[in-house]
């Protein structure tokens, strides 16, 4: 696609205004075109904050409980994650990564476990896939000062699992090596049972995933300490869990989306859109800006990143006529990507 024409998702709301490919670029202006070869709906690309690539083989179970699936390091994920050919999961994990760029994602923030393999085995899938992966790795066993200087050589940031998985030392000291290194740190945090937010937040995370069971106060000082919570409401649903994101925007957290392990729920952000708009009772600026807005920021919040700066769009070929609701309902066979991969614009912020 070469040219749009339509209304665009800018600043909490849509405008007349059209982009047309110049010099290989596709460029954003206001207004209407005539003979653009797509009319539909403009919308920033979305940024998919939490996934769970590498467990992309495993068939999705009917029921179980966070600890018997995904906890470490006895859950039913981390030992097939342990014994996994290593071409099925690239090859899995591809199959994924293809899901997201068809959807219209730009980038996606990745807790890789398997320690430095587990990063090389990502960026082989990620290869030529048209979207980013910013990899948050893991180490395979507790702080080991070689292997952490070895993964932080690779990665974008590290991924940890929760307080309650590690010990409290060993967690401060990998935080803290990643930030000396110049990268992110984030956790899990009080996804099934509320913790101590003295714990995780005196790692000084730059990301928390989940708080579903934050309570007010847990919140109010997450706000206080600057630290957007990114919510996943499909694969929280697989749980029986749901968060009050309501309680998050009301603490003005920055909340953004992912959709965390790909065993559970497919890595598509229209889909946890739909999740999101219909089941929390949020207004619909409140849902595009966390899809659409606060992923970017998020991201380019993240230390040592410099590939998100700029924003990318996509086109969605239906009716202008409600484009709050047809964005909600859009499907994968309505989207429409540029051929490049950047949008240059005076708006660009």
């Amino acid at each position: 696609m070469k040219s749009a024409s339509g209304l665009l998702y800018r600043n909490g709301g849509f405008i007349e205004a059209h982009v047309v490919l110049k010099n290989g670029t596709p460029v954003i202006g206001e207004g209407l075109l005539e003979n653009a070869e797509i009319t539909g709906i403009i919308l920033p690309m979305p940024i998919n904050c939490h996934t769970h690539l590498g467990d992309a083989f495993i068939k999705r179970p009917e029921r179980a409980t966070v600890e018997e699936l995904v906890a470490p390091p006895d859950g039913l994920k981390h030992r097939m994650l342990a014994a996994v050919d290593p071409e099925e999961q690239i090859t899995a994990m591809m199959g994924a990564i293809d899901s997201m760029a068809s959807t219209g994602i730009s980038h996606y923030i990745d807790f890789r476990e398997g320690g430095l393999e587990g990063a090389r085995r990502l960026l082989l899938a990620s290869r030529a896939s048209g979207i980013n992966p910013v990899i948050f790795g893991r180490p395979l066993e507790g702080y080991v000062p070689e292997e952490m200087d070895a993964l932080l050589k690779v990665v974008d940031g590290i991924g940890m699992s929760a307080v309650s998985d590690m010990e409290f030392q060993e967690l401060d000291a990998i935080s803290d090596n990643a930030k000396k290194a110049g990268k992110g740190f984030a956790i899990h945090a009080s996804e099934t049972v509320r913790e101590n937010p003295d714990e995780y937040l005196e790692l000084k995370p730059n990301l928390l995933v989940h708080m579903v069971k934050a309570d007010s106060d847990d919140l109010i000082a997450c706000s206080a300490a600057g630290i957007p919570i990114v919510v996943c409401p499909r694969a929280n649903a697989f749980f029986g869990l749901k968060p009050d994101i309501k309680k998050m925007l009301d603490a003005n957290i920055t909340v953004c989306l992912g959709t965390d392990n790909a065993m559970l729920a497919s890595p598509d952000m229209f889909a946890e859109m739909k999740s999101l708009a219909g089941d929390f009772g949020l207004a619909k600026e409140d849902v595009f800006s966390i899809v659409f807005e606060n992923g970017r920021k998020v991201l380019n919040s993240l230390p040592g990143l410099w590939m998100a700066s700029s924003q990318d769009y996509l086109v969605l070929e239906s009716s202008l006529n409600d484009p709050w609701g047809s964005v909600i309902e859009a499907k994968p066979g309505n989207i429409c990507l540029f051929d490049t991969e950047h949008v240059s614009s005076e708006w660009r912020e």
